[in-house]
């Protein structure tokens, strides 16, 4: 039987006539072991790069960084220290996996990533004048759903042009999630937007156990800084091109490997 992951995947590329990329992997019987395999890499990208969590389930196409991201830290409240670090840590992984160069702006101004340390009681005036968002019953449902957000804006080749990520410690730090909200949202403004439960393990499953980069959210990193993905690919163009990459990754034990790799930098050697 399906899942509502399985489904919605198998329609889309059954439509496009690639429905043959999702050859069946073997099975494996434990859940932490599962998503080692080519299939589920490839299904797992396109869930979490090619659609939108608040999104009409319809496939969109490829959002990437091209230029490099210059950061710029914003602190609307203490500890900047402890949240710069983390945050530090985390971007410096994230370059490593992806080749991106990511380095701090040296003022606001010169910054295409803003990183956004906040309270609570400012996020729906933030929602409207850090994330542009005009819609007051969209702030609204966003701020009652959400605990912390990131939005990046793409320029006409749907490559990313500017991110906003903002975290109301006090929201994150109640739910037990500031280093979850540190990873996740900067994670995601790189062109990974999407979350599904049906993506494990993964910092962008919310039932999931991970508060930072598993081994398959390495792969899936890898897989869209691939040079040969480019912005704007839609799913029939990509998809061919992402089969490949999975395959090689097995080949080349990228896949057996991966788990290993995230864990020996970022923030795993200053909590683990």
């Amino acid at each position: 039987m399906l899942n509502s992951h399985d489904s919605k995947i198998r329609l889309a590329l059954c439509g496009l006539g690639l429905l043959g990329l999702l050859a069946a992997s073997p099975a494996r019987a434990d859940p932490f072991e599962s998503w080692k395999s080519p299939g589920y890499v490839l299904k797992s990208f396109i869930e979490i790069a090619m659609f939108n969590e608040h999104s009409d389930h319809r496939p969109v196409g490829i959002r990437k960084w091209t230029t490099p991201i210059n950061y710029f830290f914003v602190h609307r409240v203490g500890d900047q220290e402890l949240h710069e670090r983390l945050a530090r840590l985390h971007i410096e992984q994230l370059s490593a996996i992806t080749g991106l160069r990511i380095r701090p702006a040296a003022a606001q101004k010169d910054a295409n990533l803003l990183i956004i340390f906040s309270t609570e009681g400012r996020l729906r005036s933030e929602l409207l004048q850090d994330f542009g968002i005009r819609s007051k019953a969209q702030r609204e449902r966003l701020f009652r759903h959400s605990v912390c957000l990131g939005n990046f804006a793409v320029a006409g080749d749907a490559s990313i042009a500017r991110a906003v990520v903002i975290i109301p410690v006090d929201r994150a730090s109640a739910h037990a999630k500031l280093v979850d909200c540190i990873v996740e949202e900067i994670t995601q403004v790189l062109g990974l937007p999407n979350d599904s439960e049906q993506v494990f393990p993964s910092i962008f499953n919310d039932r999931s156990v991970n508060s930072l980069l598993s081994g398959l959210d390495y792969l899936l990193l890898k897989m869209l800084y691939d040079p040969r993905i480019r912005p704007g690919m839609n799913l029939i163009q990509a998809a061919p091109v992402l089969k490949t990459i999975a395959d090689e990754f097995e080949r080349d034990k990228l896949i057996e490997s991966a788990e290993a790799k995230v864990r020996s930098g970022g923030l795993y050697g200053l909590l683990y």
